[in-house]
């Protein structure tokens, strides 16, 4: 990976008006991981698969979560899984933006074993997803941009992600 993820994150936030780059992977996953709806673990999934998605934005340089090839974020969860870093170390640095305490219950309270487990439910329904996507949109290549598209709740006046 070019450069690692925190420097990644100062640039993502330094392009982005301060927005951390797991804040909008985690509004986008919401979409995915209500596709691939795992019982009881909803809120682990979401944040599991956000964090593949950020992690694969900085090993790709890619600046925006809709650009991001869903086979890329699927990917990614192996890279992680294999390697020697752990979540918080400065290899694998935490969050700090809105959602960082969803990241947080997940990777640093949750045991390495939970933590494993919801990393590979996100990539599983990652791997789902690539095909799903393919299937809908054969001529493009699966991107969360193109595979995603957002909502607008008009009662709660809330923003959120679904399939496209």
């Amino acid at each position: 990976m070019s450069g690692g993820v925190q420097e990644f994150v100062n640039r993502y936030r330094s392009e982005n008006d301060g927005r951390d780059p797991f804040d909008d992977c985690l509004v986008r996953s919401g979409g995915v991981a209500s596709w691939g709806y795992d019982e009881g673990h909803s809120e682990f999934l979401s944040t599991a698969v956000a964090e593949a998605m950020r992690l694969a934005m900085a090993r790709h340089g890619v600046m925006s979560a809709a650009d991001l090839r869903i086979d890329s974020a699927r990917d990614e969860v192996s890279h992680w899984l294999e390697g020697d870093a752990v979540p918080g170390s400065a290899a694998w640095p935490a969050p700090v933006g809105e959602f960082a305490p969803s990241w947080r219950r997940l990777f640093l309270d949750c045991s390495l074993q939970d933590v494993r487990l919801h990393l590979r439910r996100a990539e599983n329904v990652l791997a789902e997803f690539t095909v799903e996507a393919q299937g809908r949109h054969p001529e493009t290549v699966a991107t969360f941009g193109n595979s995603t598209k957002e909502f607008f709740n008009p009662v709660t006046g809330v923003k959120f992600y679904g399939i496209a």
